[in-house]
């Protein structure tokens, strides 16, 4: 090997390990009591997804599977009557369209929370919105996207909050989304949901 080959090769190498790695998402099953409130969240397989189950009592009463970087994406509370759901990510993005297409959890994108769609009546929908690292002890504003504000969350001294929203079912498009703007909403406050189908 020549002295510029094994140059090139250290170069590389160098580019090759300073290269930041991206959590991914991967299946997990959080965990809930006896009364619905959040426990805790271990490892999944990705056939579980979406499905939400009654498992024996303690703080292992009821599971759900979503697919997330990590278990701040639970949601903080299931409504004990739920047999499935739809978890999103909350993702740092300041503007998009009504149905939030071009948003996306993968790479660099900073996840700020979660929403959690599941179905309450054959009319309502209830939405779970999870906060997670955001600005302490500020409320948020949440809207359903083009349609109508749901209502506000107080994050907490650690910047995480949560909350359920009910909304009637035919209000939302057949793709629709969540956005969450802070109180003076500056540059870059903004969060927005993954799209979201009927």
């Amino acid at each position: 090997m020549t002295a510029s080959s094994s140059t090139f090769s250290a170069a590389a190498l160098l580019v090759l390990t300073s290269v930041p790695a991206f959590a991914e998402n991967k299946p997990l099953t959080c965990w809930y009591n006896a009364i619905g409130d959040y426990t805790s969240a271990t490892p999944a397989t990705a056939a579980e997804v979406g499905s939400v189950k009654h498992t024996g009592g303690g703080e292992k009463a009821y599971s759900y599977t979503i697919s997330a970087r990590d278990g701040t994406a639970c949601p903080v509370q299931v409504p004990l009557s739920t047999e499935t759901a739809v978890t999103v990510a909350l993702v740092r993005q300041d503007s998009e369209s009504c149905s939030n297409d071009n948003v996306s959890d993968a790479g660099e994108a900073e996840v700020k929370g979660s929403v959690t769609i599941i179905p309450a009546t054959s009319t309502s929908t209830t939405a779970g919105v999870k906060l997670a690292g955001l600005s302490p002890n500020t409320s948020y504003r949440v809207f359903l996207k083009c349609v109508r504000q749901l209502g506000a969350i107080r994050t907490d001294a650690g910047g995480n909050g949560g909350r359920t929203f009910n909304y009637l079912t035919d209000t939302a498009s057949p793709s629709f989304g969540f956005e969450i703007v802070p109180d003076g909403a500056e540059a870059g406050g903004k969060l927005q949901s993954l799209t979201l189908k009927k």
